[in-house]
């Protein structure tokens, strides 16, 4: 008999939790509660979130609607965010929707997803979902085998995407455009970027101090400065993929050994097809550049289409096609390339600058100062003649 009140009180309280678990961030409190705070004895119920917000706590969370009109302030150093992860072992799963920044847009420095910071993290995945109008898209800062799948980034004042000391990470799916740099990778060993589009930036894919990168499957057009560029990273990998109308150059290499180009199509290219400096080495393997398909192997060289190739002498014999002019070049790559068209004004209706004076992970989120750079000497065309 005199247990009776004690089991009834327990009974109440094991009830009202979860209730009391649902209420907490209509209240505001900023921080989300794991999955499991809010599963059954069962299989456990991913945490809703609903707005901008912390996760400090493993587990599954799932946007529940679109986050618009978002007005996180930047803080006074580092980065600020609307859904920041700051735990190990957590899935965010986006379902389809939005991550916007409220007003007039998002302020330099602030980004819509952040993925670590200052403490290193480990598996994390972000899914589905799209960031649009912050300082920068999507940051990954310090996470070891971070995973992004459908995660697009559009119209972004700074970079679309940018990861840092983020070994293992993977990329695959989703759309980046107009933004400054559309995917920004360094310090991330044995990166994997896939099946993605990558269009409308000032420059497209830039892949830093990140040796053995694989990248297939892209489509990347429509950038002022280049398409791919792989800088001080050895061995990477360029498969199945489609560049047009990238300014300076399709794929630029600067101190990159050992890159491999496989079944990767150039057209309409504007300037170089492949500009490779600072001892930096290639190898192509069924890559079309124009209307032809070849092999090669370069280092230290420029490529692009013979459509103006100078003429031959005319007491040679011809044997094939030409193909390519090319010239050994000792200029720097892609120094922040000139524009070919007058500024184009972001999502927030500034003038977008060509160039950024700095390259710290604030400036990837759009906070740094911005200046007009020239352009990099181009190569000399061979000479007609012998």
């Amino acid at each position: 008999m005199t247990d009776r009140p004690t089991t009834a009180v327990l009974a109440l309280v094991v009830a009202l939790a979860p209730a009391f678990g649902l209420l907490a961030p209509a209240f505001g409190l900023g921080v989300a509660a794991p999955a499991s705070a809010n599963a059954g004895a069962g299989a456990a119920t991913p945490t809703q979130i609903s707005g901008c917000t912390t996760i400090a706590e493993p587990g599954e969370y799932v946007l529940t609607r679109d986050v618009t009109n978002a007005t996180p302030n930047a803080p006074r150093t580092g980065l600020g965010t609307c859904i920041a992860v700051r735990a190990d072992d957590v899935t965010l799963r986006g379902d389809g929707h939005a991550v916007a920044a409220g007003g007039s847009g998002g302020q330099p420095g602030v980004v819509g997803v952040l993925v670590g910071g200052r403490e290193p993290r480990s598996n994390v995945t972000v899914r589905n979902l799209t960031t649009t109008r912050w300082g920068g898209g999507v940051a990954a800062l310090g996470v070891s085998g971070a995973t992004f799948r459908n995660v697009s980034a559009v119209d972004n004042l700074g970079d679309g995407f940018f990861a840092e000391r983020s070994p293992g990470l993977e990329v695959r799916g989703g759309t980046i455009s107009g933004s400054n740099t559309g995917l920004f990778v360094r310090n991330a060993p044995g990166a994997r970027l896939a099946d993605l589009t990558v269009t409308g930036n000032l420059a497209g894919v830039s892949v830093r101090q990140s040796d053995d990168a694989t990248l297939r499957n892209l489509s990347v057009a429509d950038h002022s400065q280049f398409g791919v560029g792989l800088f001080r990273s050895a061995n990477a990998t360029l498969a199945n993929s489609t560049l047009r109308d990238d300014g300076f150059a399709e794929v630029a290499l600067a101190h990159s050994s050992d890159a491999r180009l496989l079944g990767v199509s150039v057209a309409d290219a504007p300037g170089w097809a492949v500009y490779a400096v600072r001892n930096s080495t290639a190898v192509g393997q069924r890559v079309r550049i124009g209307e032809a398909g070849r092999s090669f192997e370069v280092r230290d060289a420029a490529l692009d289409s013979a459509a103006d190739a100078p003429p031959l002498p005319t007491d040679r014999q011809v044997v094939g096609d030409p193909l390519w002019r090319s010239r050994p070049v000792r200029t720097p790559a892609c120094r922040c390339q000139w524009a070919t068209t007058p500024p184009r004004s972001n999502a927030l209706g500034r003038p977008r600058s060509r160039c950024r004076s700095g390259d710290s992970t604030r400036a990837r989120a759009g906070g740094a100062s911005r200046r007009r750079w020239t352009p990099p000497p181009t190569p000399r065309r061979p000479s007609s003649g012998t």
